[in-house]
């Protein structure tokens, strides 16, 4: 559920909320709650906005990089590929051709 995907690296609650997950809650007294300041909770916010956009940023050059990691791994275990030049015979598959001609319509041919 809050599991590190291998992928980006990061957990899906932390791209969402720019943070990891506490597992304890924290308690706090009526002693400890402080008043709210408008210029530190702009700050605030925008200090949590950055962080998301840069675990954002973070998360796609990590699938990015996973991309062209995979894609290195599966061509190793492929032959060179072939270069077909004009007048090449080549066997092309006619398989989702076969039956087009039973298909309905003004001509066709089948019951």
């Amino acid at each position: 559920m809050n599991s590190v995907n291998a992928s980006t690296g990061l957990s899906m609650f932390q791209l969402r909320y720019g943070r990891a997950p506490r597992v304890i809650p924290p308690l706090l007294t009526s002693t400890t709650v402080t008043s709210c300041k408008p210029d530190s909770d702009l700050k605030d916010a925008r200090d949590l906005l950055t962080k998301i956009s840069l675990l954002e940023s973070e998360a796609r050059d990590n699938l990015y990089c996973a991309k062209v990691l995979q894609a290195y791994h599966a061509d190793k275990s492929r032959g060179p590929c072939e270069i077909f030049e004009v007048g090449d015979l080549v066997l092309l598959s006619t398989l989702n051709r076969r039956q087009a001609y039973k298909k309905a319509g003004e001509r066709r041919v089948a019951k």
